[in-house]
């Protein structure tokens, strides 16, 4: 068999369309494209995300199942195609990272090396460059059980390069590291999106580690797409209140419309009125109002602004959280606010402070009840 020749990556699409698939507790069933150069898997354990991987890697059989990268048709039941895992040029990073212990770094990552061509986009993938962008020169002389977590975790990501891999699949790469490591580890990512120019599949159930990479990202939830689309949009605009629980999304009350016109809503929060919009929804009154600790604003006094809310609240508490600080307010329902500790300390934030909070109307974000 002959590998298919590369495409031009700005083309690279990745089908599934028709998986179904019977797990333990649900059947995993998809019918989507993905087009970013960073797709994020998000979900919680068990919704499905890590079998998505290994059906795309050609490590598990569907029951029916049209997988496509680029022109390469990978995997079609109808037709009673499939490719073996060795020929679909994927690089993959299990969870567990299947890194060799007994070999040293530099065994490990030739084990994931192929010959390159005297030109073309394998020359992206050479030996020296990966080593040189992902920095483990220091390292390949020494053996898997003397590294750290951070650069074990490195030296995976250089194998599956180091395959030439026309799309990378990533299974929660940063799992098992502490927040300090994680903070190491993320910029090495991103290099790899902007210098290697490969798309990049990623399993994650981190919110921050979303926010970070992602281009788009997919919601998985008991094995079915829950939502999809750019990662800022399903992050603002959650589709139902089980995404936006877990997106995390930190202020969701109950409200009701009261008033509608250009596009834009007034609704109700107990007695707090605020305006949402422009939003298109069924006629109903009934919604959950959902707020990110991100879109709200902290002021002292009053500043001209465009913000269509400016609601007057008291801080109740004031957390350290990393470089932001969680603030929980009283403003007539519970609302969250996330700023930088050092805009919490020009603002001279503690609790019993009084405040103005400062909300577009574009990032109220209504769910019909």
């Amino acid at each position: 068999m002959v590998a298919a020749p590369k495409e031009p990556l700005k083309e690279m699409k990745l089908a599934l369309q028709n998986i179904q698939l019977s797990l333990a507790a649900f059947d995993l069933q998809l019918n989507i494209t993905l087009c970013g150069w960073v797709t994020v898997l998000f979900g919680p354990s068990g919704a499905g995300k890590t079998t998505l991987l290994d059906l795309i890697a050609g490590l598990r059989r569907p029951r029916t199942a049209l997988i496509q990268l680029g022109n390469q048709v990978l995997t079609d039941t109808a037709k009673g195609i499939f490719v073996p895992p060795r020929w679909r040029a994927i690089g993959y990073v299990p969870q567990d990272l299947a890194l060799f212990p007994h070999l040293s770094v530099r065994s490990n990552l030739r084990y994931g090396e192929k010959n390159h061509g005297p030109s073309g986009q394998e020359d992206l993938f050479t030996f020296e460059r990966i080593v040189q962008v992902l920095e483990i020169e220091s390292l390949l002389d020494r053996r898997v059980p003397e590294l750290s977590g951070g650069e074990k975790q490195r030296v995976a990501l250089g194998r599956a390069l180091l395959s030439s891999p026309r799309l990378l699949l990533l299974d929660e790469p940063l799992a098992n590291l502490d927040n300090p490591l994680k903070a190491k580890i993320l910029p090495y990512f991103r290099r790899i999106r902007h210098e290697f120019q490969v798309p990049i599949v990623y399993v994650t159930h981190d919110r921050v580690e979303t926010l970070a990479l992602a281009d788009d990202i997919l919601v998985l939830l008991r094995g079915q797409v829950a939502q999809a689309g750019p990662v800022q949009e399903v992050f603002s605009r959650p589709a139902n209140l089980a995404v936006a629980g877990l997106l995390a999304v930190e202020t969701v009350q109950p409200g009701q419309i009261k008033s509608r016109a250009d596009g834009l809503v007034v609704v109700s929060v107990g007695l707090i009125l605020l305006t949402a919009g422009p939003v298109d929804l069924p006629e109903t009154s009934e919604v959950h109002v959902c707020i990110r600790a991100e879109d709200v604003i902290l002021l002292r006094g009053t500043v001209p602004t465009s913000a269509r809310n400016h609601l007057p609240a008291t801080v109740c508490s004031v957390t350290n959280t990393g470089p932001m600080s969680r603030v929980e307010l009283d403003c007539g329902f519970p609302l969250t606010a996330m700023l930088t500790r050092q805009a919490c300390e020009e603002l001279a934030l503690q609790a019993g402070e009084f405040v103005i909070a400062l909300i577009k109307a574009p990032q109220v974000h209504l769910i019909p009840r």
